[in-house]
């Protein structure tokens, strides 16, 4: 085998040196993720007025009387006035009763809510299919919808009065929290591929 000149061994060595830095080029560069554009806020948010709430959407709150009177009170034994000295034992766990008020499960138009403490493992994902979601407020405070970007974090898009409602053009994949004036979580929605009630109880 004959001596390779100088010329040839050098440009083996760069050949062989654009080799490596394009595989290397290859293997570390990873394609941009397909993100779509976020939500349009002025294009398709359609306000209505206030308008007056749905009393099935309410939350309802009942009192009850005390449990003795003032008549039967005195009828009661005296109370005794020295703690026992058993040691304390543990109680069962109440079970629910039938008639416990439970909240309400979402209608067949509704999106289903999600606790707000899904909040931190949300966030935005590229791809899915554009759709709407007509968030309405069905509490007597006024709430604020925020969409959650890429990264997670917090966009407001909308205050809501009470009795408010508003249709939001989002994507399904990009996830919305509801929080209250103080900013504390109230309940995270995800948008299907279908306009859907986002009802904020």
């Amino acid at each position: 085998m004959r001596d390779l000149s100088p010329a040839t061994l050098t440009s083996l060595a760069v050949g062989l040196l654009v080799l490596l830095v394009v595989g290397a080029w290859s293997i570390f560069h990873t394609p941009p993720r397909p993100e779509l554009p976020p939500p349009r806020a002025g294009e398709a948010i359609k306000a209505e007025p206030p308008r007056s709430v749905d009393p099935e959407l309410l939350p309802t709150i009942s009192y009850s009387p005390a449990p003795v009177s003032l008549s039967t009170r005195a009828s009661m034994p005296p109370r005794p006035t020295h703690r026992p000295t058993r040691p304390p034992t543990r109680k069962p766990s109440p079970t629910p009763s039938p008639s416990s008020p439970r909240p309400p499960a979402p209608r067949s138009d509704e999106l289903t809510p999600l606790p707000p403490s899904q909040e931190p493992y949300l966030r935005s994902a590229g791809g899915g299919p554009e759709t709407f979601i007509d968030f309405a407020n069905a509490r007597a405070e006024a709430v604020i919808v925020y969409w959650l970007d890429y990264d997670g974090h917090r966009q407001q898009y909308a205050v809501l009065q009470p009795g408010q409602s508003y249709r939001q053009q989002t994507y399904v994949g990009h996830p919305w929290v509801v929080t209250n004036g103080q900013g504390f979580g109230l309940v995270c929605f995800q948008p299907v591929d279908r306009t859907m009630r986002a009802v904020i109880r």
